[in-house]
């Protein structure tokens, strides 16, 4: 997509309530074939690498129902996109690693004690290992939104508007993001208790929950990707 790739993002106008509701109208729009799609995207979950590829083509189903394409059962199963992806999820994994060093090394320490001592820790190490573990967590959760949000716009950028590279991808992914960062991480909260919400009747409501909020999330895409790239038309 060649005009985001030149775009300067300036602000832009974020609606949670306006992405709530028009996608739950996308949903209405084909609700069997996206319960049909949530089965197969948990079949390819089970595929090594490839959970995040089908949440990507999900998207792609996202934007045939909205223009009214006809959509087929196997397109969840689209490999189009793998070698971006696989690099994609190589990315995230290495995230992860970095985020958790803090507290692998913060467990070093406890272990060194408990060898010295043989047998139980002191109450105060152990309140100081607790403390210091309680710091980690709560800069890990910090670290982890902040990463979640900087990568918001990947997979449609990717799947949807057809950008190859994960780098350019992420680069542009962060440009917009950080303009409404804050309501994009409420707009994260909502859509993850939507979506979550089925475990509520026996887990079988994640059937209806989980394609709601993939058709709510992919709404948020749709008007802000496309009302940047408009703007520079």
């Amino acid at each position: 997509m060649k005009n985001l790739e030149l775009l300067n993002v300036k602000e832009y106008n974020f609606n949670i309530g306006k992405y709530l509701s028009e996608g739950t109208e996308l949903f209405k729009k084909d609700i069997g074939g996206f319960i049909v799609a949530t089965l197969l995207l948990f079949v390819m979950s089970f595929i090594p690498f490839c959970g995040i590829l089908g949440l990507g083509n999900f998207y792609k189903i996202c934007k045939k129902v909205d223009e009214g394409q006809q959509v087929s059962a196997g397109d969840i199963f689209d490999f189009t996109d793998f070698v971006v992806y696989l690099k994609l999820f190589l990315l995230i994994f290495a995230v992860c690693i970095v985020i958790m060093f803090p507290v692998i090394f913060s467990l070093l320490p406890l272990m060194l004690v408990a060898g010295v001592d043989g047998e139980n820790v002191s109450n105060g190490d152990s309140a100081l290992f607790a403390g210091g573990m309680g710091v980690w967590f709560l800069l890990m959760i910090v670290l982890i939104a902040a990463v979640s949000i900087s990568m918001y716009f990947v997979q449609p950028l990717i799947s949807v508007y057809r950008v190859t590279s994960v780098r350019e991808a992420y680069r542009l992914s962060w440009k917009i993001a950080r303009r409404n960062f804050f309501k994009i991480f409420l707009f994260s909260i909502v859509v993850g208790f939507i979506s979550q919400l089925g475990m509520m009747v026996c887990g079988i409501g994640l059937l209806f929950s989980i394609p709601l909020g993939i058709c709510i999330k992919y709404a948020a895409y749709k008007d802000v990707l496309e009302s940047l790239n408009q703007k520079m038309v």
